[in-house]
């Protein structure tokens, strides 16, 4: 008999890669804003979270909300769901086995290598929030955190860094790059954290209650980036302002040697797949 799993945030760019992933393994359900059918997949609205009488045998929360501002307004849309939207679902399903995506943004950035035992800090309010969501979670044994770098891939979000530039290239042949370029990020493909999902779900016995950081093993510069797309979409690059933050580096071979693998994915190829996707969006 196939287990069950709940995954929240269904409509979501990583949730809807993983419901690709799982869906002939496993009974999946979702809980999205409203209910619906996704792909032969029952969908309940989070509204109805309390009156759900399906006791699934995992719980993967993948919903989040993202800050963009300092409004107050979005202050409480980021506590309404990375908070109390988690404690529902938390204090609902406490007998399943929770999987909480989570985000590096919470570590201290110090200018050292990010590792798994890394110092938390969170600075943002998104992610404060986070962290405050990963504390519930934890509060039930049964759990396991994933801390995600950025996750990119065709259908991402369009305030990546990533859309940005594509979309700078295509809308004006132009790529503004800030600074010197130089600062390096950590990318992660969207099929890469899937798999680091449902590796998770099968190890999940011997993972309980731990962290673990689902990062690429490379970083990228900002110029390499823009260097990728301005060749696939022969533009220019220009470079403005100061770019005050801060490389990251991380070391996941921890969370790697748990699970018996790391990701696959190659940043290039995936980067001009997600250009020749968004030309055709235009």
């Amino acid at each position: 008999m196939k287990k069950t799993i709940i995954i929240t945030g269904i409509d979501g760019f990583l949730a809807s890669n993983l419901l690709n992933l799982l869906q002939e393994q496993f009974t999946i359900y979702g809980i999205g804003k409203t209910a619906k059918q996704i792909k032969n997949v029952k969908v309940f609205s989070s509204d109805e979270i309390e009156s759900i009488d399906i006791r699934p045998d995992y719980l993967v929360i993948c919903h989040a909300a993202i800050y963009t501002s300092n409004k107050s307004q979005e202050n409480q849309q980021l506590f309404d769901v990375n908070v109390n939207l988690t404690e529902r679902l938390t204090k609902t399903f406490n007998s399943s086995k929770f999987i909480y995506i989570s985000s590096v943004s919470i570590f201290e950035f110090n200018n050292k290598k990010i590792s798994e035992k890394s110092q938390i800090n969170p600075q943002s309010p998104y992610s404060i929030s986070k962290y405050w969501a990963e504390t519930l979670v934890l509060n039930n044994s049964n759990s396991v955190i994933l801390r995600v770098s950025s996750i990119f891939g065709i259908g991402m979000k369009e305030n990546t860094i990533i859309a940005n530039y594509t979309n700078q290239a295509l809308n004006n042949n132009t790529i503004e790059v800030w600074g010197n370029g130089e600062r390096r990020q950590n990318y992660i493909h969207v099929t890469d954290v899937c798999e680091y999902i449902k590796l998770t779900i099968e190890k999940f016995d011997l993972l309980t209650e731990k962290l673990l950081l689902v990062v690429h093993s490379k970083e990228f510069s900002n110029n390499n980036l823009a260097e990728i797309i301005a060749n696939e979409t022969k533009s220019n690059i220009i470079f403005i302002k100061e770019d005050n933050s801060k490389s990251v580096q991380y070391n996941n071979k921890i969370t790697n040697k748990e699970l018996a693998w790391k990701p696959k994915a190659n940043f290039k190829k995936e980067i001009i797949k997600y250009i020749k996707w968004k030309k055709k969006q235009f």
